[in-house]
């Protein structure tokens, strides 16, 4: 249900971004001077940059004998590769000209990485660590935006399919309260498993 709305706010975001504001962004970012920051946003948004980090959080936590950074790093090892298959999906399917004129412009893979990361930190740490790196998911997204090699849409849509990857692949591992209460069963005995929130 969740995915559903947040589909349903990208394609609705989309729309907009493509009707209102994806020409008249695109001419002023391929009229402006170049962007220091926006190189930032390159770098940090690559999918090599990301799966790389999603490896050694995972290399990191397995040979330190950290279980919860082990369980992270592979939370987002899966969220990027989901989101590497779901992206290039979308970008061979839809084949949309960048503004800068290359190929393959929908939608931003940079941006869904990002988020997708920026929603599997969220899924596990909450909105602490959600705000700070769903702000620097939404930087990457406007950088790609600023290098004119997008248009906000297709943005837009990537931050939502990077958003459903994480949440997708992090459902159900927020911390619960599990109780076990003797109950009867028939030939005897039994457990119950409650959850409590």
């Amino acid at each position: 249900m969740r995915s559903a709305r947040i589909i349903a706010a990208g394609s609705a975001g989309s729309l907009f971004a493509h009707s209102a504001g994806d020409q008249p962004i695109a001419s002023w970012a391929g009229k402006a001077s170049d962007s220091s920051y926006a190189d930032i946003g390159t770098v940090v948004g690559d999918g090599w940059t990301q799966g790389g980090a999603a490896l050694a959080t995972y290399a990191i936590g397995a040979l330190g004998h950290y279980a919860r950074v082990e369980h992270i790093g592979s939370d987002l090892i899966r969220a990027q590769v989901l989101n590497g298959v779901l992206t290039t999906a979308l970008k061979i399917g839809v084949d949309r000209t960048r503004p800068s004129g290359g190929a393959r412009g929908f939608p931003s893979g940079h941006t869904s990485a990002a988020f997708a990361t920026a929603a599997v930190l969220d899924g596990h740490y909450g909105w602490k660590a959600g705000i700070p790196m769903y702000a620097l998911a939404g930087f990457v997204g406007w950088s790609r935006v600023r290098d004119n090699v997008h248009f906000l849409s297709d943005v837009v849509v990537g931050s939502a399919v990077g958003v459903i990857v994480g949440r997708t692949v992090t459902a159900g591992h927020k911390t619960r309260q599990w109780t076990i209460v003797p109950t009867p069963a028939p030939g005897g005995g039994g457990a119950a498993f409650f959850k409590s929130w």
